[in-house]
């Protein structure tokens, strides 16, 4: 037995680190996360109609041309995602699983390139530290989770990287394919195509002993003439783009600072020198940047938009082993220091161009992987400084350390966001009430601000976008009017609603409703959501104050009994 695990010790290793990252991504992927944003609605809802008609729910862009940066009407999403999505949300009933699922599986692709990739550059037990940090580091595990474009985004850029380092002489343009792909996969990040690509060159050429060195010239050049061209398209491109979105000096967020300060300052000849909307950009710049690599906002604040509450992108004790890594690579590889370090710069350089000021860890995606391994190299490092029967017994402690900060992770992660309500988990809830009230036959109206996004939701959940419902759903959009199957979807100024109509109300109307009515509430403190009105789905039953005693499985609404969903998502 001992012979065997001596002989397989590698492939055991590599099937645990597997396990362990399907584990994290897969486990109840159908109910969680609970529900799905708009911006991942968009991907299913174009990704459902392409394979349906051939083009979007307007019917008025073709697939085709996302290749040359043409987006749908009023999207201006990533290009790739669209075709992941068609092979399951396209071709199978709408489900948070078929939603989730490429991204989920990317997302064990980038464990395993992590893993494969540092094999090559350290040697194998940096290799299965990185991967193991990786299969369970919070933000991979989160952002795997969803529907976001940074997980296709990471796996080829990476798969770029890998391909490099394994190819040799013309193979090396192979590389061009995953780098592509990544170009086609997060707005986000093609600001970082040409950079990333020329550094990944540079690492690749010093791995092969400065041999092809024309082919990574080559590749390089490559990278330029792809964003050339793609910004040549966007000049062209009747649909507009988000290169608005891209922080310069000359963005009105420098000229409204500049302006305050001046006017809050004495008047000088010095003033126009130092404060300037060229010294103002810069310190927005060193803002971001001083935040973006704080130990708060990395190990303890983090990204409330995707991570759960009391969760950052990395666990505590990630922080003793970053600067461990850090430590090591600056005295043991001096290139690999810059070099990791660089990537992880460039990796911040989406969110540092855009015009947002606050925080979006999104931005973010490619700077997280360069960071766990420098983690992953602290670890192994650490460990292969003690000798043998010492070695083992700071391995277990490390080992358990990470076990407990992972079980922590899960717990919150399982138990308290589906409380919190992700992603506009009510609606979600009013999709499936709205199916329970349809059997009355009346017409029913939901009031709310949100009816467009409303009325997609409904479609998603309840699965009712086919080739019969197809033109009437068409010219639904189109026209911007959402009714669909006696549903109409209004906003709040239109109410109140006729006595022989089901009304309900979203609590931003604020509506006073004075009759008897149930209402959809809050899973967190059981505040309410919606307020119905002139409905008898729920009245037959004794509904609770607010809701109690929610388990996993009553996040799959599809399944539950009238009653079951009732007395748990409904309230009086």
């Amino acid at each position: 037995m001992k012979t065997f695990l001596t002989v397989h010790k590698t492939k055991l290793l590599f099937i645990a680190l597997l396990v362990v990252a399907i584990g994290f991504r897969f486990y109840y992927l159908d109910r969680i996360p609970n529900a799905i944003s708009g911006d991942e609605l968009l991907y299913d809802i174009t990704a459902k109609s392409i394979a349906l008609t051939g083009h979007d729910i307007t019917g008025t862009w073709n697939p085709f041309s996302a290749f040359i940066f043409r987006y749908p009407p009023n999207q201006q999403q990533a290009e790739l995602p669209y075709f992941l999505l068609v092979p399951f949300s396209g071709l199978f009933p709408f489900s948070l699983l078929a939603a989730k699922l490429p991204f989920a599986t990317l997302s064990v692709g980038i464990v395993i390139l992590m893993y494969a990739t540092a094999n090559i550059l350290l040697g194998e037990p940096f290799g299965i530290a990185i991967g193991f940090i990786a299969a369970i580091n919070p933000w991979l595990v989160v952002m795997g989770r969803t529907g976001y474009e940074s997980t296709p985004a990471t796996f080829f850029y990476l798969l770029g990287i890998y391909t490099l380092l394994i190819k040799k002489g013309r193979a090396l343009y192979w590389s061009l394919i995953p780098f592509l792909l990544a170009f086609y996969s997060y707005i986000g990040t093609k600001l970082i195509f040409v950079p990333f690509v020329f550094l990944a060159s540079y690492l690749a050429y010093y791995h092969h002993k400065k041999q092809y060195l024309k082919n990574f010239i080559g590749i390089s050049l490559w990278s330029v003439i792809i964003v050339i061209g793609f910004a040549l398209l966007l000049k062209i491109s009747p649909t507009g783009s988000r290169i608005s979105e891209i922080f310069l000096p000359n963005s009105p967020i420098v000229a409204t600072q500049v302006n305050g300060m001046r006017q809050n300052s004495m008047q000088s000849s010095m003033l126009p020198v130092v404060t300037n909307k060229y010294s103002v950009y810069l310190q927005i710049i060193a803002s971001k940047l001083f935040r973006i690599f704080s130990p708060s906002y990395l190990f303890v604040d983090g990204d409330q938009f995707f991570l759960p509450v009391q969760q950052s992108f990395f666990y505590y004790v990630d922080s003793i082993f970053l600067l461990l890594g850090f430590l090591y690579l600056y005295t043991k590889n001096r290139r690999y220091f810059f070099i990791v370090s660089l990537f992880a710069i460039i990796g911040t350089f989406p969110h540092l161009f855009h015009k947002t000021t606050g925080d979006f860890s999104g931005h973010l995606a490619l700077m997280f992987p360069f960071l766990i391994i420098v983690i992953g190299t602290g670890i192994a490092s650490t460990i292969q400084s003690f000798r043998k029967f010492s070695k083992t017994i700071v391995l277990c402690i490390i080992g358990f350390i990470y076990l407990f900060s992972a079980v922590n992770f899960l717990v919150v992660y399982f138990n308290q966001t589906p409380r919190i309500g992700y992603a506009d988990f009510q609606m979600r809830v009013l999709s499936k009430y709205l199916q329970l009230a349809k059997r009355q036959n009346l017409p029913i109206i939901i009031y709310s601000n949100t009816s467009a996004d409303l009325f997609k939701k409904y479609l998603f959940y309840t699965d009712s976008m086919n080739r019969s419902t197809m033109p009437i759903i068409r010219h639904t959009d189109t026209n911007n009017r959402f009714t669909f199957d006696k549903i109409t979807f209004s906003s709040c100024e239109n109410g109140p609603a006729p006595k022989d109509t089901i009304a309900i109300y979203d609590a931003i109307c604020d509506a006073h409703v004075n009759e008897p009515h149930d209402r959809i509430a809050r899973l967190s403190d059981g505040g309410s959501l919606y307020q119905i009105v002139h409905d008898k789905t729920c009245m037959q039953y004794p509904l609770n104050p607010y809701p109690i005693g929610v388990t996993m499985n009553d996040f799959k609404l599809n399944q539950l009994s009238e009653e079951h969903f009732c007395m748990i998502y409904a309230a009086r």
